[in-house]
């Protein structure tokens, strides 16, 4: 039998967002341009709250901005050097 706790969240909420390059053809969410950028959004876990965003790259930069407002990590992969 599982138990219920009162307090715990019912949501998820998101923590982080990870950028990844993709090497595959996508079209974008958006706009239906060719995607190039991979935009994942996780919980505190590290797991992703939904299924990832493929988006060209002026969608990626609005996506990473709204992030950053929202005082969100941002995690790039490949890490720049």
């Amino acid at each position: 039998m599982g138990a219920v706790f009162v307090n715990a969240p019912i949501h998820p909420t998101c923590v982080a967002v990870q950028v990844m390059r993709i090497y595959f053809d996508a079209p974008c969410r958006y706009c239906r341009r060719r995607a190039i950028t991979n935009i994942r959004p996780v919980d505190a876990i590290g797991s992703p709250m939904v299924a990832d965003l493929y988006v060209c790259h002026p969608h990626a930069e609005q996506l990473v901005a709204r992030a950053r407002i929202k005082d969100l990590e941002i995690t790039m992969w490949p890490p720049r050097d």
